[in-house]
């Protein structure tokens, strides 16, 4: 099951939830407010690679030289 960030359309209550495949389609209701005006936001994440660097990071110039 995938974990969803959501945002509520009437308070701006940001929340994660857990949703099954065959629940993406129904209405999440904020558990702040109870409105089911929410939607759905892209997160963002970190991947780690076998020595440890996060790959976000390990794209990123030090300046060093």
């Amino acid at each position: 099951m995938p974990i969803y960030e959501y945002r509520c359309q009437r308070c701006g209550y940001r929340f994660e939830k857990l949703i099954r495949l065959s629940q993406a389609a129904q209405p999440i209701v904020c558990p702040n407010c109870g409105a089911d005006e929410t939607e759905r936001l892209l997160s963002a994440f970190a991947a780690r690679t076998a020595d440890g660097v996060s790959s976000s990071s390990a794209s990123c110039s030090t300046g060093g030289g």
